[in-house]
């Protein structure tokens, strides 16, 4: 049976779930957000001017900034969900709804895990700043930029699931854009022209033979072709005088954005042979996009790896409050890409990642979670946040609805 606390934070999850969060859609969500950190005694809680939801409790360093994105991807899929994308259903001890695995599950329980250390806000030796942010599926960071600069941390953790374990690397990712310039001509004379799609085809097969370095812990680089277009599109009876081709690419520490571009254009040595090569143009894609508060944002798409010595204080500490919280004290990696390519692999500041969910779960249909590990989580943070901020003792590890007195 639940207990008060836990029907509260399952209440505000469902909450989050409910709300449309997909792109440019995070006002409504980031207002709930402020609300409930006000009603749970924060010393602060505001919608700062890039639209992210930020709360304070403690003041003095160190400094801990605590992130959870809160924008969703675009629904998808529609027809084939078997549970409403925005009814946060539960069923068989699961809550189902899209984003509730990427995080607001995770956002849900950061809120109400730290609230558990309002009543010890004077023993508190720190600040803790509890971070929604927006527009993280549209481009790693890039919201949460300024927010960062104002919080200025010194450790940071990031929610997105690691099904209950301390994530302390992740790759990082590129999109990366080919173009291929050959010369249109008529169908019918084919030899006269020099075919784009034919020279990128080959172009492409050359990229999916490379070997690729492995990483101890974040595996091994990948660069995958994920769209292709040739122009002039439709054809009318022409050979395509132009081909641009987009690729992916997982990467670890050490991979920047000009040895990854320098590996592609090598590949052009497929080419090598003919007597009429084409033009190749290798870069960074450039993601563009404006945020409900009209922040405009051009930016490339390069999200840097990141890795968090796992013999470090930080993590020792992390460690050692997901033991007293009753969780494993494990760590992992991500696989995808976080906020944390902003925060430790561009800025440099120690990062972990933390949260509920299986992150495979991600962006998939019928996305869940299990509603014991969201109660799990939240005591995860307030032991995480205890420890960091000097509070190991009376700890309250059910999450807080700020009525009730701290247990010892």
């Amino acid at each position: 049976m639940a207990t008060s606390d836990q029907e509260r934070v399952l209440a505000y999850c469902r909450d989050l779930v409910r709300i449309d969060s997909t792109p440019n859609h995070e006002e409504a969500i980031v207002r709930r957000i402020v609300e409930e950190m006000r009603a749970l005694g924060y010393d602060d809680a505001h919608t700062d001017e890039a639209g992210n939801a930020v709360g304070r409790l403690g003041q003095g360093r160190p400094i801990v900034l605590v992130d959870c994105h809160i924008d969703t991807i675009p629904l998808h899929s529609h027809d084939r969900w078997t549970h409403d994308p925005f009814g946060a259903e539960i069923e068989n001890e699961r809550l189902y709804g899209l984003g509730s695995c990427d995080m607001k599950g995770s956002a849900a329980a950061m809120v109400h895990g730290v609230a558990a250390l309002v009543p010890l806000r004077e023993r508190l030796r720190g600040t803790v700043f509890v971070v929604s942010s927006i527009a993280e599926e549209q481009m790693e960071g890039a919201a949460l930029t300024a927010t960062f600069d104002a919080c200025a941390p010194d450790l940071a953790i990031i929610g997105e699931p690691t099904d209950l374990r301390l994530a302390i690397g992740q790759r990082g990712r590129a999109k990366l854009e080919v173009t291929v310039t050959g010369q249109a001509c008529h169908a019918g004379h084919p030899t006269v022209g020099i075919n784009a799609v034919e020279r990128m085809a080959e172009f492409i097969a050359a990229v999916a033979r490379l070997s690729h370095p492995t990483h101890p812990l974040l595996g091994t680089r990948s660069i995958t072709c994920i769209d292709v277009h040739s122009e002039p599109y439709p054809s009318f009876s022409m050979v395509p005088g132009s081909c641009t081709a987009r690729f992916d690419c997982r990467f670890a520490p050490g991979d920047t954005a000009d040895s990854l571009l320098s590996l592609l254009r090598e590949q052009g040595c497929v080419w090598d042979s003919l007597e009429r090569p084409p033009r190749l143009d290798c870069h960074i894609y450039q993601a563009e996009f404006e945020t409900y508060v009209g922040g405009h944002y051009r930016v490339p798409e390069f999200a840097a790896a990141w890795e968090t010595d796992p013999a470090s204080p930080f993590v020792r500490e992390c460690l050692a409050g997901l033991q007293q919280a009753g969780l494993p004290a494990q760590t992992s990696a991500y696989r995808f890409c976080t906020n944390g390519s902003l925060t430790a692999g561009l800025l440099g500041v120690p990062t972990v990642g933390f949260g509920v969910g299986n992150e495979a779960d991600a962006h998939t249909v019928d996305e869940s979670i299990a509603v014991e590990d969201l109660y799990r989580c939240a005591a995860g943070y307030t032991a995480l946040i205890g420890r960091l901020l000097g509070v190991e003792d009376g700890l309250r590890l059910t999450p807080h609805d700020g009525n009730e007195a701290i247990n010892g």
